[in-house]
């Protein structure tokens, strides 16, 4: 009689590139990127794609300014402010934004997720601002059921346009049996496996309860990969109704060109027809085709679409570039990358 090999948590994730660091993911494709560089005669080659974001969107750019261009209502409401402001202040704000908890708090300028939380009332306020020294932006929690990452492009000289990724967001979630503890339950979900003690701490009441069959709790609700999402293959919604829709979005959006809307909606039929949809963050030129960290998606197909999307970066700053706008030079980007990486926020 055979007997099945259970295998690692940590080791059979290295079976899905989708657990792989970002950096080792991304090896090959520093070779392609420097070829486009070359090939454009500038190592910063990707920083005109989206001349109304800093180094094109790259990093280091302002959550809530971009946000800012478009129209009301596709945005939750919120404000930035500095995490040192007194609590009292922040929920004047608060009142005068008509925003009440619960209520989701991310750093204005930060990528892949890190940082934010939802917040469910204003006692859980006070640990997040905690040891913070940055300027905090100020969310209404979006309750529709459905989270996506559209990845919209258009050329600003030839106007072509298009969407050429959909990922669909599926929560980190347990679901009882009626014989597992709830921390047995989370330690057997390979996607919560890498923060076990975050979890531990939140859910610190359940942790050794046996939860009944069919009962379910979502762990995460916030849709980051790096926070267990699982990102799945949405591409099939992509047709030119949905086009025309983030075409009619993407209007006021004078100088972006370029990347990933993180949204959320209350249906697919809303979806295509431009209605009750919340855009929570615009992404630039840092932007990943999320679709292909659907755990079924092939590594080789994975890099031939982001060799696609490089591609596309290449020559939408090409185009600018003959509008008058030049790359930003290696030692701005390099000065950049230190303070970002070894200077500590004031």
């Amino acid at each position: 009689m055979s007997r099945k090999i259970k295998i690692p948590f940590m080791i059979s994730k290295w079976f899905h590139f989708e657990f792989w660091p970002f950096w080792f993911f991304y090896i090959p494709m520093f070779f392609y990127g420097f070829y486009l560089a070359i090939k454009a005669k500038a190592f910063a080659y990707f920083t005109p794609t989206n001349p109304v974001m800093k180094f094109g969107g790259a990093f280091g750019m302002d959550k809530m300014k971009i946000l800012s261009h478009l129209e009301k209502k596709y945005i939750p409401q919120g404000f930035v402010v500095n995490s040192s402001l007194p609590i009292s202040e922040i929920k004047g704000l608060m009142n005068k934004h008509e925003i009440d908890f619960p209520i989701v708090c991310k750093p204005n300028i930060g990528e892949r997720g890190v940082g934010v939380e939802k917040i469910d009332s204003e006692s859980d306020l006070l640990p997040f601002l905690k040891d913070k020294h940055e300027d905090i932006l100020f969310q209404d929690f979006i309750d529709y059921p459905i989270e996506l990452g559209v990845f919209y492009h258009r050329f600003p000289i030839s106007k072509k346009d298009g969407i050429t990724s959909i990922v669909r967001k599926e929560f980190l979630t347990i679901t009882g049996n009626g014989r597992l503890k709830f921390s047995e339950l989370v330690k057997a979900n390979i996607r919560a496996s890498s923060r076990i003690s975050y979890l531990k701490n939140k859910y610190n009441s359940k942790w050794n309860q046996i939860i009944p069959s069919g009962i379910s709790y979502k762990l995460e609700p916030i849709g980051n990969h790096n926070r267990g999402t699982k990102f799945l293959n949405g591409n099939d919604l992509i047709n030119e109704q949905l086009v025309s829709v983030f075409r009619e979005i993407s209007k006021p959006l004078d100088g972006y060109y370029y990347g990933r809307f993180d949204m959320k909606v209350n249906s697919i039929e809303d979806l295509y027809k431009g209605r009750n949809i919340k855009i929570i963050e615009l992404n630039g030129t840092n932007s990943e085709p999320a679709h292909i960290y659907d755990p079924d998606f092939p590594l080789l197909k994975a890099y031939k679409v982001i060799i696609q999307h490089m591609r596309l970066v290449y020559e939408i700053s090409m185009e600018n570039r003959k509008l008058g706008y030049e790359p930003d030079s290696f030692k701005e980007i390099m000065r950049a990358l230190y303070k970002r990486t070894f200077t500590k926020k004031a």
